[in-house]
């Protein structure tokens, strides 16, 4: 005990600077730390609202100065070139269309890829599929016609208001004037999507390129009869309502 007095009468000063020392350091880690912890987490938060703030202005600008109607006719006039299923119907009577115009003879179409009109769950898209951001619908068609209307049917396959692309093509001699071609093509068609964004999933407005490419895809002609598929009007007072 004595000896525990005077080494305290001693090192006084030492004592009383490491308590001292300790203390701080306690405050330290037991004090300051957690409380700038939270004040930084709460920063964090702050900066986040105020970002998630400004971008719901933003949605909501943009989605004031939509012209609902001509968004519709945009839409309509997209499907139409890439339709939202395989629509065999304007398919069948694009081809048709299109015989009709270029005076060829069909004699014969048909789907080319087993399994192709499995439902949309049921699929999975190629990695071309994936790399050009469409489904393709595969099929053949063979048609009959002299060189000039053969060349005028290819011609004009690739630029009418529902989109075709040309994969292959094997000739037959008929006689001098007239040759039979077995054309490979494919259809385009996107599915809608499922999933639409939350509250907080930003909106941009079309640029001018998204536009000018819209004008560009109306422009073309619809060949084999008016198929402009339904699109829907029914809305919500509130779109992100369940």
């Amino acid at each position: 005990m004595k000896d525990v007095r005077k080494f305290l009468r001693m090192y006084k000063g030492f004592v009383i600077s490491a308590a001292l020392l300790l203390s701080v350091f306690g405050g330290v880690v037991f004090g300051i730390l957690p409380g700038a912890k939270k004040v930084l987490t709460l920063r964090k938060e702050t900066d986040a609202l105020i970002r998630q703030t400004q971008d719901l202005r933003t949605k909501t600008s943009v989605l004031a100065n939509i012209d609902e109607s001509l968004y519709k006719k945009y839409l309509t006039d997209l499907v139409t070139a890439v339709p939202a299923d395989q629509s065999l119907t304007s398919l069948f009577s694009t081809i048709d269309g299109l015989a009709g115009q270029t005076g060829v003879t069909i004699s014969d179409v048909g789907l080319t890829k087993p399994g192709v009109l499995a439902t949309e769950s049921a699929r999975r898209q190629s990695t071309e599929e994936k790399e050009i951001g469409s489904n393709l619908l595969p099929f053949s068609v063979t048609v009959i016609g002299s060189y000039d209307q053969i060349r005028n049917f290819l011609d004009l396959a690739i630029r009418v208001r529902r989109f075709f692309r040309v994969r292959g093509f094997d000739l037959s001699l008929i006689d001098p004037t007239n040759v039979s071609v077995r054309i490979r093509m494919d259809a385009y068609y996107a599915p809608y999507l499922t999933v639409i964004g939350g509250v907080d999933t930003i909106i941009e407005p079309l640029t001018e390129k998204d536009e000018q490419t819209i004008t560009k895809v109306a422009s073309l002609p619809l060949v084999g009869g008016q198929y402009i598929p339904s699109v829907s009007t029914e809305s919500k007072a509130n779109p992100f309502a369940p």
